[in-house]
């Protein structure tokens, strides 16, 4: 491995979760500095298609999160409102498809939280 700043500091890993501390150490040594005044931003170089892919992959990722938020909303909202409607834990579990421990928990997130008096 070697960083653009530092051409001198080089080092070698067996995996890319050690590379940051084997870098911070080498430039360290070069920089003559302290290794905690160093920040080292691993950047991997892949090859165009792979690159393309993983841009894909983790826009899907958080399309996916935003999506998977709003269903969540949806379904506490629909929990709360077959609650308050008079159906059980139970019987709104099978609505949704979930159990009725996962009900019970979408009804008491909806919830407001009482703030306790100082």
């Amino acid at each position: 491995m070697q960083n653009d700043q530092f051409p001198g500091a080089i080092s070698q890993v067996r995996r890319l979760d050690l590379a940051a501390d084997a870098q911070r150490e080498a430039i360290a040594f070069v920089a003559e500095v302290d290794q905690d005044e160093v920040v080292v931003v691993i950047r991997v170089e892949l090859e165009p298609e792979l690159a393309q892919s993983l841009d894909e992959a983790v826009a899907l990722r958080a399309e996916a999160e935003v999506k998977e938020a709003r269903a969540l909303s949806l379904r506490r909202a629909i929990a709360i409102s077959l609650k308050d409607d008079g159906l059980t834990l139970r019987d709104i579990a099978v609505v949704l498809g979930v159990s009725y421990q996962r009900v019970h928990q979408l009804v008491r997130e909806g919830e407001p939280v009482a703030l306790a008096a100082s």
